[in-house]
């Protein structure tokens, strides 16, 4: 029984961590508008030959530019931003999704 409750407790626990970190794409828009058009436009994400064709990928991208470019981002900052360029034009997560309930 108290082995039950510590695990409710703790499960609990991870998941309000798991929502407040959920990623905001409102803020990844806003931020992506700021930061990434200065240097190219959602072209990028939708030409036939592009370089980007996961979400761990999509990751290492973001990041490499925003050192690249110096900008004052936060982790939170990539993750919104990762957040809303899957959703908006890579549809990674749908896709994730789509498959895993095709497998069920």
């Amino acid at each position: 029984m108290k082995r039950t409750l510590k695990l409710l407790i703790l499960a609990s626990i991870l998941l309000s961590i798991t929502l407040v970190n959920a990623a905001d794409t409102e803020e990844g828009k806003a931020s992506y508008e700021e930061d990434c058009t200065s240097c190219h436009d959602s072209k990028v994400f939708t030409r036939k030959d592009r370089k980007i064709n996961e979400l761990t990928a999509l990751k290492k991208q973001v990041h490499k530019c925003v050192v690249a470019t110096e900008a004052s981002w936060f982790e939170e900052d990539e993750e919104n931003a990762v957040a809303y360029i899957s959703e908006t034009f890579y549809k990674f997560a749908k896709d994730k999704e789509a498959q895993s309930k095709k497998t069920k």
